[in-house]
């Protein structure tokens, strides 16, 4: 009788050990690594890695989120692309369980939050995401000061609207490259990028008609949006 009970509490001890094994080795999925923030030319090609741990029993996903997350569009599950875009391919390297979404011939409309998922369950996924950014050339919005008529003595503001990225600056420039009046106030706000150009009128020779487009003063002024070309 008592080598049988040697045996049964062998089997038991064996039995806690298969039980318990596991559940000490079993891991939280992990992101190990994500590509940094990417600013390319409109037709370049990009690629974004997303490196996971411990996720071989879950899903991993690419989404493309706008800059204000208020539209979202599923890239890929797995290895698998969805997205029907032939700009677009995913490969997926086993040894270093490393997801990377390629994107060729970028666009504007590719520019937006790329986002690395690993869901492990329906309320609770861990994120990283990758801003990508496409370089536009700078335009003057259509909202800008066009032509202004004020009358005699009266402050007179022209607003510059501008939009490109990276943002651009905007600087004002008289026609002919005539010298700027004093009596000047300028005002610039980077979102969205906009100057405004105030003439203050005790500091300008403004003609004695009753309403003049900037006689003296007057003539053309030119809004200029420029970009200084230090992001890589």
């Amino acid at each position: 009788m008592l080598g049988m009970g040697v045996v049964f509490a062998t089997a038991a001890a064996v039995v806690l050990v298969a039980l318990v094994g596991p559940t000490r080795a079993q891991r939280t999925p992990t992101i190990s690594y994500i590509t940094q923030e990417q600013i390319k030319d409109i037709g370049g090609t990009v690629e974004l890695e997303c490196a996971v741990l411990y996720a071989t029993e879950y899903s991993v996903h690419w989404v493309k989120t706008s800059n204000d997350r208020s539209d979202v569009v599923f890239l890929s599950t797995g290895s698998s692309l969805v997205l029907k875009d032939s700009r677009f391919s995913l490969r997926y390297d086993l040894s270093s369980t490393t997801y990377t979404l390629q994107i060729k011939d970028i666009q504007e409309t590719d520019a937006g939050i790329y986002q690395c998922q690993v869901v492990l369950s329906v309320t609770n996924k861990i994120t990283a995401e990758v801003p990508l950014n496409v370089r536009r050339p700078p335009i003057i919005s259509d909202n800008s000061t066009q032509s202004l008529v004020v009358s005699e003595g009266q402050p007179a503001q022209m607003e510059c609207y501008a939009s490109g990225y990276p943002v651009p600056q905007i600087t004002w420039r008289r026609e002919n490259n005539a010298i700027l009046p004093t009596g000047l106030q300028r005002k610039s706000n980077l979102h969205p990028p906009v100057s405004k150009f105030r003439l203050i009128p005790l500091d300008l020779t403004i003609e004695s008609t009753s309403e003049t487009q900037f006689q003296n003063t007057a003539g053309g002024f030119h809004c200029l949006p420029f970009v200084l070309r230090s992001a890589k």
